[in-house]
């Protein structure tokens, strides 16, 4: 059933924008429970006829709820009702089951961070082959038949400290714990680290997967402004001062979406702030070591608050679900026993594994391997599109392209998926408001299997690129 929900007198009564009164009128109703999950929504012409505004305005709109994770929207189907946001739902922003639900991408795959192959087949099997070819130690369990200690064994956390040692930063074996992938991570310092009606400030475009895991666990979550360095620390400092969060949730090295890299400097005044007002500091460092040369993490000039996340993920394979947490000391118990609570350990197969891969320094040649494919991506992304704004780090598996006026993100997105591209839009990075990546998308350019995949994909988003968007304009 299609229903009109929406009350034009209220929505020109609302304050700011007419897409954000939309999208606002869209939000109550919803939580009113006058709207059941399923609903279809008016398509954009039959909505924006009715209530007196552009198309692009209604498109925005939309967009907005969608990011909110109250609507999705499927092409030839249209855009229907999910629920009442992130507490009813795991929403569709990067990183949600709704976002990994990858379409069919026939020209090129370009949604997902993926780190491009390296050989990881080869080299991850021949380490696999050989470990269990050695078999187990006379009188020790199967590692199929076996649970890990709580936070892995002695072993895993060593190479874990040789993994994540570099400069002065050098976490020992006992401070470590190893996790399930860096999500597992990070859910273990949220829950840990703040509580029930906490809130968390983050950068205005990051990774939706913690904004989900904050959501559904009774957290809040909050943006703050970033440059191209990443976070702002004077914004950072209104909000302290402002909304009194609990903790800083942040991806100082090759920040995703944009790419960027946070200075020392600027490190250093993120853990001050921290340090002068009393909140944690949940770090997020799953690039970092594609980086190479990288300023300290700020786990290194506030190991007391802060929470240091990350994994084998996109530094080596994403099938690998190893990940890595350093919590501050007085808090490693805690951790351990929430860590245990909520899933406990990695898989003992896949510690040993993992293990094996940083001992043998198969991980660290993987690790090259991907920044060096990296760099050769990047150049040939340049040459495709080089006429337009790009934000991006050579060793960064995505870059961040600004579209032309013409474009709007979302139906930027929906037109290259109409011709087998997969991307993902600005507003899928977005937390609480649009307008910063209503013109953006992210081009995951490791994803695809081969550079042949990519170039498919780059002429296709030219193409788009150079074309007008039909329809949309400035909305009101």
């Amino acid at each position: 059933m299609t229903i009109s929900i929406f009350d034009r007198d209220d929505i020109a009564a609302r304050p700011g924008p007419r897409y954000r009164a939309i999208a606002d009128r869209l939000r109550d109703t919803i939580r009113s429970g006058a709207v059941p999950t399923g609903t279809r929504l008016p398509p954009l012409r039959d909505l924006a006829y009715e209530l007196g505004v552009t198309v692009g305005t209604v498109s925005r709109a939309y967009a907005l709820a969608a990011s909110r994770g109250e609507v999705a929207g499927e092409v030839g189907r249209g855009t229907y009702v999910l629920g009442q946001g992130l507490h009813a739902h795991g929403g569709t922003g990067v990183g949600s089951a709704a976002f990994l639900t990858m379409p069919e991408a026939t020209m090129a795959a370009m949604k997902a961070a993926l780190a491009p192959p390296a050989g990881q087949t080869e080299i991850v099997g021949t380490a696999l082959t050989a470990l269990l070819a050695e078999g187990q130690a006379p009188g020790a369990p199967s590692p199929f038949n076996t649970y890990l200690a709580p936070g892995g064994e002695e072993r895993h956390r060593r190479a874990a400290s040789a993994w994540l040692s570099f400069g002065d930063f050098a976490p020992l074996p006992g401070d470590l714990l190893v996790c399930s992938g860096t999500q597992q991570a990070i859910l273990t310092s949220i829950l840990a680290a703040t509580e029930p009606g906490d809130l968390i400030l983050t950068e205005e475009l990051t990774y939706h997967a913690m904004v989900q895991q904050a959501g559904l666990t009774g957290r809040r979550v909050a943006p703050v402004d970033i440059d191209a360095e990443g976070m702002v620390p004077e914004a950072l400092e209104r909000a302290i001062r402002d909304q009194h969060p609990a903790a800083i949730f942040v991806v100082p090295t090759l920040q995703n979406p944009t790419g960027t890299t946070m200075s020392e400097a600027r490190r250093r005044q993120i853990a001050e702030l921290a340090a002068r007002h009393d909140m944690s500091i949940i770090e997020d460092d799953i690039y970092g070591a594609l980086a190479g040369e990288r300023p300290p993490p700020i786990a290194q000039f506030a190991p007391e608050r802060t929470w240091y996340a990350t994994s084998l993920a996109k530094t080596v394979g994403c099938g690998l679900r190893v990940g890595f947490l350093k919590p501050p000391s007085r808090l490693l118990e805690r951790a351990r026993a929430i860590q245990n609570g909520f899933g406990q350990t990695v898989p003992p197969l896949m510690a040993e594994l993992g293990s094996r891969l940083i001992e043998t320094g198969d991980a660290a040649e993987l690790c090259a391997r991907i920044r060096t494919e990296m760099a050769a991506r990047h150049k040939m992304t340049s040459e495709a599109l080089g006429s337009y704004r790009l934000t991006f780090d050579s060793a960064a598996l995505y870059v961040w392209l600004e579209l032309p006026d013409t474009w709007r993100a979302h139906g930027f997105v929906e037109a290259a998926r109409a011709r087998g591209v997969a991307i993902a839009a600005g507003e899928d990075f977005m937390v609480g408001r649009t307008d910063r990546a209503a013109r953006h998308v992210r081009l995951a350019i490791g994803q695809p299997q081969t550079r042949e995949e990519l170039a498919r994909g780059l002429t296709v988003i030219a193409s788009l690129l150079s074309e007008s968007h039909i329809g949309i304009v400035e909305p009101a």
